[in-house]
């Protein structure tokens, strides 16, 4: 079913409402509040969209937070097991000097070297 306008507006009236102080402030009024409604609701929005980057922004710096911690961990086991491999080596270092000191003795000595398996 379509609408059909039934009503006509008189074109008297409207210089009489125009002229009138109290409904032209009315207008003013009501024009301002039309200007500043838009206004609120853009601030408005603008406030919420702030606040999501914020909380994003909070959320990946506590998720590289998190990283930095398992790296500085990942870091110390690292550290540790190249102490302990720099120990180990040292060691070995240690006892091939003592095995060609013995051998240099021997050589010297004219002793021959035996191996006991």
């Amino acid at each position: 079913m379509a609408l059909a306008k039934k009503a006509t507006i008189d074109a008297a009236a409207s210089p009489r409402i125009q002229n009138d102080p109290a409904l032209s402030r009315l207008s003013r009024v009501a024009a301002d509040n039309r200007k500043t409604v838009p206004t609120h609701a853009r601030q408005q929005k603008a406030a919420e969209r702030i606040a999501s980057v914020t909380n994003q922004l909070a959320a990946g710096v506590a998720k590289s937070a998190s990283a930095a911690e398992e790296l500085r961990k990942a870091m110390e086991s690292i550290a540790s097991s190249a102490e302990e491999s720099s120990s180990a080596s040292e060691e070995s270092r240690r006892a091939i000097t003592a095995v060609n000191s013995s051998l240099l003795q021997a050589k010297a000595a004219k002793v021959p070297f035996v191996v006991n398996r």
